[in-house]
């Protein structure tokens, strides 16, 4: 098959997977009582599929190089056995930071100041969007904001969420042969995702403006437009979990984030 059909098939099918595992969450939770152990084991099962898998067959069976998908300085890393063969593991290690971190030097500036761009940019969004939304909700007390956004700053959702979405920019990079299309691209797929998955849970304008979504939807975009100009995963990621940090604290003072918490708990329990 040729290299394109195949990686269209890896997207076709990982949207497809979204989409029976959403429901295959809805039948997982409904069974938790009687078979707990279903939801210790079937999400992490699930979500680990979803969010690494797919990335990591096509990485390990070369159908996406690994530069496409952010992984800046891998190919240093086969070098390293042959360097220090005979010098033992810990001296590997130290070649192999050394050559990771030579290879992300020229861009720790710019990724610095990007970040930064991109927090004060976050934080203006999101105070005016709580000040929106007091006036018409008069002045709640404020709601800890871990109720309404679950574990969206958690390190193991921050990290499936940067592979997932990487994975997407890298495909429509390697298609299209343009970082730009495949920046737009891999937003546009996510979003395409998401509102199918709304869709079919018959509750698309409810679960497309909730707090979570709209978070994440910010994290994607502000994620996306760094990595146009920082290609680099590694640093993407604690990018990304600061940005979520941040987020959290900003949405916490959100009207809708008290008004909705039991509905948000009850909505994370239950999203893929």
């Amino acid at each position: 098959m040729d290299a394109r059909w195949q990686i269209v098939a890896y997207l076709v099918a990982s949207m497809l997977f979204r989409i029976v595992a959403e429901r295959l969450a809805v039948f997982i939770q409904a069974s938790a009582a009687r078979h707990p152990a279903w939801t210790h084991f079937g999400f992490p099962l699930l979500r680990f599929s979803y969010y690494v898998g797919f990335p990591y067959i096509a990485l390990l069976l070369g159908v996406l190089p690994a530069g496409y998908l952010g992984l800046v300085g891998l190919e240093q890393l086969h070098n390293t056995a042959a360097l220090s063969a005979e010098r033992g593991v810990l001296e590997q290690v130290r070649i192999a930071l050394a050559l990771l971190l030579r290879t992300w030097l020229p861009h720790l500036g710019q990724w610095a100041g990007l970040t930064i761009l991109m927090a004060g940019l976050l934080a203006a969004t999101w105070t005016l969007y709580r000040y929106a939304r007091r006036p018409m909700q008069g002045d709640p007390a404020h709601s800890d904001v871990s109720d309404g956004l679950g574990d969206v700053a958690a390190p193991a959702t921050v990290v499936y969420a940067a592979v997932h979405w990487s994975f997407y920019r890298a495909a429509i990079w390697w298609l299209s042969d343009d970082r730009y299309l495949g920046v737009i691209g891999g937003v546009a797929l996510v979003l395409i995702e998401w509102g199918l998955c709304a869709w079919l849970a018959g509750r698309p304008s409810q679960r497309l403006t909730s707090e979570r979504i709209l978070v994440e939807a910010s994290l994607l975009i502000t994620t996306a437009a760094i990595f146009y100009y920082v290609p680099n995963l590694w640093l993407l990621i604690p990018t990304h979990w600061l940005l979520a940090r941040l987020c959290r604290r900003f949405v916490a003072a959100s009207p809708d984030l008290a008004h909705g918490a039991v509905d948000a708990i009850n909505e994370g329990k239950k999203r893929f």
